[in-house]
């Protein structure tokens, strides 16, 4: 059975929307003011995990949150799909988010998140990213391949465009692997 590959490189956007319930918000709050910091940057602390001795939390990714990740609209940014190990397509992010053509020449589609709306109380945590933003792949019954079965699904964030997710003939693919390296990163809290 042939398989696709996706690649997307280049760089990417992480958005999470943390959720903390009440007794955590008012505890990391409290330590928060002791240090006095607020607590969105004192969540971007590594050392701040370490000091909580919490074996449930070690880290930003342990907390629970809603995510939303995918490859910016910028120069840098491309995707490749592999067919049958074959390489049959590479897309420029500038290509696929292209709205000046006469014929659209992909499927794209909003992406329904926490983001299609305005964003409700709580804090934020906004990551930017660098490398291989994410390495999908599907089994395929088909033996050929056809552009229009993919569907790329985007997300604004702020004035960025991204594309978060793709999916061929309705179909997700299966995450295989990321290796990016943080190049920004910033927290906020929506009162």
């Amino acid at each position: 059975m042939p398989k696709i590959k996706i690649n997307s490189f280049g760089e990417g956007i992480e958005i999470r929307q943390l959720h903390l319930d009440s007794d955590t918000y008012q505890h990391w709050q409290t330590i928060a003011i002791k240090k006095n910091r607020n607590l969105p940057d004192l969540i971007l602390d590594p050392f701040f995990y370490f000091g909580l001795k919490d074996k449930k939390i070690n880290k930003l990714e342990d907390i629970e949150a809603n995510l939303i990740s995918g490859m910016l609209n910028t120069p840098k940014s491309q995707i490749e799909i592999w067919f049958d190990r074959r390489k049959v397509m590479k897309i420029p992010s500038h290509e696929l988010f292209n709205k000046l053509v006469l014929y659209p020449l992909f499927n794209l589609e909003p992406a329904a998140s926490f983001l299609s709306k305005e964003l409700t109380k709580g804090i934020y945590v906004v990551q930017k990213t660098i490398g291989l933003l994410n390495s999908v792949q599907l089994k395929v019954g088909s033996p050929q391949l056809d552009i229009h079965d993919f569907t790329f699904k985007t997300a604004k964030f702020e004035n960025l465009q991204f594309s978060s997710e793709i999916t061929y003939q309705n179909q997700s693919l299966h995450f295989i692997k990321n290796d990016t390296m943080v190049t920004y990163q910033t927290a906020f809290e929506i009162f």
